[in-house]
């Protein structure tokens, strides 16, 4: 079982398994069974139906299974939906209970917790181009160090949204539809826009902290609603 997240933690990415010298001829390495896993993902598992159609919880099921041996950790009862991309799931946790919803993209590192909604076409990006360089076509200048994205537990992100490299989204927190997230999401807030900020509180008499609220008021400059 998936460990849970507490604010604050620090994740650590660790590669997969790898095989051992002692494995028996007949038998797949855990590296063989997670690119056989992702053979089947990619052409098969992920284009079969989404949950609610026919024939969608048996293709529930089987993407399921297949995420176990894919991702470096992989609760129980997760939800992979169908067109959910997420390559050969390597640094990628998912816990107990939780989504990755239909045709989202994942680019991890990413670590995501228990309890986890997560809404269609979501965009998790760990990893971004380099750019400093002016002398250089951006194309031509590689990619930054991954940042890992860490999604804690019971957060419910919804359709469209996309999270930037680093971002830690906190326990009890939503994350509006459409939400670029740009900044960490502090527990048990409300977030919504692009950049994504503070719009509500979801415990009575919690504050958001000071550094936080300024930030999102320079980067959105207006007030948030939802439709």
């Amino acid at each position: 079982m998936a460990n849970s997240l507490t604010p604050g933690e620090t994740v650590t990415v660790q590669d997969g398994p790898t095989p051992s010298a002692g494995e028996g001829r007949g038998r797949l390495g855990p590296l063989t069974r997670r690119n056989v896993a992702a053979a089947l993902y990619l052409s098969t598992a992920r284009h079969l139906p989404w949950s609610p159609r026919p024939g969608g919880r048996l293709a529930r099921r089987l993407r399921g299974l297949l995420a176990q041996s894919m991702l470096d950790q992989c609760g129980v009862d997760v939800n992979v939906e169908h067109g959910a991309w997420f390559g050969s799931g390597k640094g990628i946790r998912l816990g107990d209970r939780s989504d990755l919803g239909m045709d989202v993209l994942v680019i991890g590192p990413v670590h995501v917790g228990k309890d986890v909604m997560m809404g269609p076409r979501c965009v998790l990006l760990a990893s971004a181009h380099e750019t400093r360089r002016v002398d250089v076509p951006m194309n031509q200048q590689g990619f930054r160090e991954d940042r890992p994205i860490v999604v804690e537990d019971d957060v419910w992100i919804g359709a469209g949204c996309i999270v930037l490299p680093g971002r830690r989204i906190g326990t009890g927190s939503i994350v509006g539809a459409g939400s670029v997230v740009v900044t960490d999401v502090p527990p048990y807030t409300v977030v919504a826009g692009n950049p994504a900020r503070v719009v509500k509180h979801r415990r009575a008499g919690d504050r958001v902290p000071e550094a936080v609220t300024e930030a999102a008021d320079d980067a959105f400059g207006g007030t948030v609603g939802f439709a």
